[in-house]
């Protein structure tokens, strides 16, 4: 029996018409035409192609992610791997928001797009294509993005170049696997512990603040002014904030006593947020804020979106955000 992949399309720049970059295929257009464009995906497995939406990726949102992952849910009961084509500028969010919902992968579920639309001539979009069903027959049980050669776990993912064909990097993170003349493995894949399950829900009041030198505590409080019952401030380096003047530091008190999450990223991809190196962080600390580890600004975010929507408490919330739920953060390693 031929082993079998269902494509997704969601939308982005692999399904839109050459010469058109502002028209996107009709949603019964990309069924029909993936195999037209990309014939050798039927020499490795039979490809199911569905169309489940049709939108920018700056239009996903936590409803279309539920949807996604419902829809995921039931092809692996009848496939042998799923590929989600989709927009590039919001992939790691939505790899990152189907890493916490989808529990316990049996087989791989892989993201992938393009720089150039797949019916260009010089597509980068066939050959994503063709890795992502190859490595969606693999043992590789993750929710992952494959661009240009290589496997990324997808909650460590960042879209990294608007111009490269390697338009992803994982900065913390090795890859899961690249794919060259062979199938160089990496990182050790999840392993799932028991039955599938669709886990949790997301409530999207989450503002993300990013901090510069001479920010007022209004610009802080301005969290007040809405509905967001969580904020994550992305600081500089290890997650520093300003001693010398509170307005920053003022902000986080009123949000904290508030009931609101406050949560500290930091501006640098690579390393971690470590509150207790400076007297900002340690200030953070002590005001309620919560340091989210090496974990990406767009993991971070979709996890408190995840953790409000899940469990709702603003206590467990911030008692669960470094708590490795996905593979999405690195413990660090124990003292002593």
């Amino acid at each position: 029996m031929p082993r079998r992949v269902r494509i997704l399309h969601t939308g982005g720049t692999l399904g839109m018409r050459p010469r058109q970059p502002d028209r996107a295929l009709a949603p019964d257009e990309f069924g029909s035409t993936v195999l037209e464009h990309v014939p050798e995906l039927g020499e490795l497995a039979e490809i199911d192609a569905q169309v489940l939406c049709n939108v920018d990726s700056s239009d996903m949102s936590p409803a279309l992610w539920m949807r996604l992952a419902r829809e995921v849910e039931r092809s692996l009961a009848a496939c042998d791997g799923v590929v989600i084509t989709h927009g590039t500028d919001a992939m790691a969010y939505t790899a990152s928001a189907l890493s916490f919902v989808l529990r316990d992968l049996p087989r791989p579920v892989i993201l992938t797009g393009s720089q150039r639309p797949l019916a260009d001539v010089r597509s980068d979009g066939r050959a994503n294509l063709v890795g992502a069903v190859d490595l969606a027959l693999r043992d590789i049980p993750e929710v992952a993005i494959y661009f240009d050669g290589l496997l990324l776990r997808g909650n460590r993912a960042r879209k990294s170049s608007t111009f490269a064909f390697g338009a992803f990097t994982s900065p913390n993170c090795p890859p899961l696997a690249e794919l060259g003349l062979e199938l160089k493995p990496g990182l050790p894949p999840l392993r799932p512990s028991g039955p599938l399950r669709l886990e949790g829900a997301f409530d999207a009041r989450v503002a993300v603040l990013w901090l510069v030198p001479g920010q007022t505590a209004g610009i802080v409080r301005a969290a007040f002014g809405s509905d967001a019952r969580a904020v994550l401030l992305v600081a500089p380096g290890v997650g520093n904030l300003p001693v010398v003047e509170h307005e920053v530091s003022d902000g986080i008190r009123a949000l904290h006593e508030s009931g609101r999450v406050v949560a500290i990223a930091s501006q640098a991809e690579n390393g971690r947020v470590d509150l207790a190196r400076y007297a900002g962080g340690r200030l953070a600390q002590e005001l309620g804020a919560v340091g989210i580890g090496d974990m990406t600004v767009e993991a971070a975010a979709v996890k408190l979106m995840y953790l409000l929507g899940t469990l709702g408490d603003p206590a467990a919330v911030r008692a669960t955000l470094t708590v490795p739920l996905a593979g999405e953060i690195t413990l660090p390693p124990a003292s002593g």
